[in-house]
């Protein structure tokens, strides 16, 4: 009951669209939500919407179409309206948070013994050679790939990546911009969320190097920057290219 999500929805109700079976509804996609949350991959907005309809109907709420809309609206007033807002203030939000990414600072300062250990792993592998990085794991890759020649890596992959804005700031210790991207760097995917706000784009970087390729999870910020992996277009964008 104390759940955020059914105090912002209720207060933009008015109180005769707030009847019983609505509200069970309303539980269904707080009770989603929370689920959400809690779990290790995060669905797309299509796998959650199917966990909310399944929900409300086991609470006996009226099927999709019938509860005037309150159930779309609690998604509506917590989740995209609050994701819109940040959006507009991605650059003040990023250059607020960035500093307080311990991880990324970390490697930052101390990431040779991560290249080497991704080198050696490179090492073994029979080409043709893609890379999958996530987050972090993409600056990891892009930094390796520039500082050294791997010839079996032919495709690197990058999802919610920094790696742009960290080059685009001076901060990316391989590549000092405005230098571009060495002849021996493979082909690169660069999937981004729009919703992501520490996802970056590099095609306007690294001109004709580097293909951005939008995949829309359908989930607010910060859950929208784990939610790739349950995203089909992810896989299918990356399948399409791979060597």
């Amino acid at each position: 009951a104390a759940h955020p999500l059914l105090g912002a929805a209720a207060a933009a109700l008015t109180p005769d669209d707030l009847p019983g079976l609505a509200a069970r509804g309303l539980t269904a996609r707080v009770i989603a939500g929370v689920l959400d949350s809690d779990a290790p991959l995060v669905p797309t907005g299509a796998t959650r919407d199917a966990v909310t309809d399944r929900l409300a109907r086991t609470l006996g709420a009226p099927a999709p179409g019938t509860e005037r809309g309150v159930r779309s609206l609690a998604l509506r007033v917590a989740g995209s309206a609050a994701s819109r807002a940040v959006v507009r203030r991605r650059r003040a939000l990023t250059e607020a948070a960035h500093p307080a990414a311990g991880d990324v600072l970390r490697y930052l300062s101390r990431g040779e013994a991560v290249r080497a250990g991704l080198r050696t792993l490179l090492a073994g592998l029979e080409p043709p050679v893609a890379i999958v990085a996530h987050s972090l794991g993409g600056i990891i890759a892009l930094d390796t790939l520039v500082l050294t020649p791997l010839p079996q890596v032919r495709l690197l992959v990058t999802a919610g990546s920094q790696g742009p804005f960290l080059y685009e700031s001076g901060s990316l210790p391989s590549l000092e911009p405005p230098a571009p991207l060495p002849n021996h760097f493979p082909d690169w995917l660069n999937l981004y969320d729009p919703r992501d706000l520490l996802s970056y784009l590099g095609a306007g970087l690294f001109p004709g190097r580097v293909t951005d390729v939008a995949v829309d999870s359908r989930q607010p910020f910060p859950a929208a920057h784990s939610a790739y992996w349950t995203n089909p277009a992810v896989y299918r964008h990356i399948v399409d290219r791979l060597p």
